[in-house]
């Protein structure tokens, strides 16, 4: 019961981010009575309601309703029938199907495809009008997935009662993932592509803010799990930044590809150390 419930969960989560950067297809003809333009785009508020439907449902602990009453009720039952039941574990797999779910929701919101949509829908529509543009899309999904970082932690935390949930820690590290991809040198590609390259650094680098001021504001009443957890975060996206920051030299204003290297030893009889070396293909 609780699997057929989730299942349709998934199914409207998948239907509404398709509204998400979207825009009706007319056939109308010229000259057809109230013909109406070949591309409109859907409307702003249905987009904003389509995200904001997803994040809710997707994003938070409570949208999945697991207890210990629930989790510990469902089982599965081993058959010698030479079915695959005998070779699965006994429990359910809480962690792995519902980080599946979510890494799919992120799927349908941030790829490339549907990002270089939003980015364009903005020139579609009048500079007068309201439009959802992509810094709005991703603000709205990194507030919703870091909000536990919005205020200062109170209260008393422990590995038992950590202040970042398992399956949030989960999401949050993949939407890390996520946008580190997107900012790397083939994550999305064309003239969006570089819009939506640095948006993604600007991301990482507002959630690597909300860490460190997370930490120094009550580091001290963090649990085994998240201080670990936003340790790792932060190294994390500092070293892509860094490895972007020398692999993305369409970011600098250079033209072309340029293949770079990083040489310690010696160029031309001399010492050059940690220097990054372009050679054109």
């Amino acid at each position: 019961g609780y699997e057929l419930v989730l299942s349709l969960q998934t199914r409207s989560m998948s239907m509404m981010s398709n509204w998400v950067g979207g825009a009706f297809v007319n056939r109308d003809k010229k000259g057809d009575p109230n013909g109406r333009s070949p591309i409109v785009v859907v409307p702003v508020e249905q987009q904003r309601k389509a995200l904001n439907f997803v994040i809710s449902n997707a994003f938070k602990d409570e949208s999945f309703g697991l207890t210990p009453e629930l989790t510990t009720a469902m089982g599965l039952d081993k058959w010698f029938d030479m079915s695959s039941s005998l070779m699965e574990e006994s429990t359910w797999p809480i962690h792995d199907r519902i980080m599946g779910i979510q890494a799919s929701v992120l799927t349908s919101l941030m790829n490339p495809t549907t990002l270089k949509r939003v980015y364009d829908n903005e020139t579609r529509v009048p500079a007068d009008q309201d439009c959802l543009t992509l810094p709005e899309m991703l603000n709205s999904i990194t507030g919703s997935i870091w909000s536990e970082l919005d205020t200062k932690a109170e209260g008393e935390y422990s590995a038992r009662k950590p202040l970042i949930s398992s399956l949030r820690r989960n999401i949050q590290r993949e939407h890390v993932e996520r946008l580190i991809d997107l900012t790397l040198p083939g994550g999305s590609s064309g003239a969006a592509g570089r819009a939506i390259s640095s948006l993604s650094a600007e991301q990482l680098r507002g959630v690597v803010k909300k860490i460190e001021a997370a930490q120094s504001a009550s580091a001290d009443k963090h649990d085994p799990y998240t201080t670990a957890h936003l340790s790792q975060v932060k190294e994390r996206i500092t070293k892509a930044l860094d490895a972007d920051y020398i692999l993305n030299p369409g970011k600098s204003g250079s033209s072309g590809n340029v293949i770079r290297f990083i040489f310690g030893n010696e160029l031309n009889g001399q010492t050059v150390p940690n220097q990054v070396i372009p050679v054109e293909p």
